[in-house]
């Protein structure tokens, strides 16, 4: 008598990784709700909302969550940008484990401090997520002039920006390839917002780098600034 086949099997969990009783009391989770986007496998870019969060992972809300074994990219507010693998999925939540890479095991570390301990920032007014960045880069105004300077934060909108001497509030700038206009000035250098920014942070964070080798050029220094198409 042939044997009768059982119900499909449902998709199973990606395995996460085994912990070590160190790295379990390093990356214990915390209830926090942050602004976040997620890049899927297939190129595909939504909002979703941090549920709770560790150094080495995150539970997620998405209106459409990643499947299990997805490798995606995470951005999430004031802690920063994530490459990590989905090791389980449900209707609308997804948990993504993104400790492949011990430094940035550590930076996230850093980042999830520090936005436990700044109350405000856990879940303001802004629509899209800011993402930590320190990237060196190159700031061009409308005639001409370039000089240095390093992203401090970026989103899909707008970025804030270490430079000096500070362009004018109102002046029209390039980030890199990003066309954008100077709104506000802080202590540091100024923020600006993004003029026609694309859908997807990936695209922003590459269409804002600089085109040239910036490596050695700190943020603060600004040797060619007023010299017209020179590259600091």
């Amino acid at each position: 008598m042939p044997a009768q086949s059982g119900p499909p099997s449902k998709p199973t969990a990606a395995p996460a990784p085994e912990l070590s009783p160190d790295e379990r009391r390093r990356h214990r989770r915390v209830g926090l709700t942050l602004k976040a986007r997620v890049l899927k496998q297939g190129g595909d870019e939504e909002p979703c909302l941090v549920v709770n969060i560790s150094a080495g992972g995150a539970l997620l809300k998405a209106v459409n969550p990643p499947l299990a074994g997805e490798k995606v990219v995470v951005y999430i507010d004031d802690v920063g940008r994530y490459e990590g693998l989905v090791i389980r999925s449900a209707k609308h939540h997804f948990a993504v484990d993104y400790r492949a890479r011990k430094a940035k095991t550590r930076r996230a570390a850093d980042n999830l401090t520090h936005a436990l301990n700044t109350p405000h920032m856990r879940l303001d007014r802004r629509q899209n997520p800011r993402i930590q960045q320190d990237q060196p880069t190159v700031l061009t105004l409308e005639s001409g002039e370039s000089f240095a300077c390093e992203i401090l934060d970026i989103s899909l909108t707008g970025a804030s920006i270490a430079i000096e001497p500070k362009p004018a509030l109102g002046a029209v700038v390039t980030v890199g390839r990003t066309p954008a206009k100077v709104v506000r000035r802080h202590e540091k250098g100024v923020g600006v917002v993004f003029t026609g920014a694309p859908e997807k942070m990936e695209e922003v964070i590459e269409a804002t780098k600089s085109l040239i080798d910036t490596k050695g050029v700190g943020a603060g220094l600004a040797p060619q600034f007023g010299k017209k198409g020179a590259s600091a």
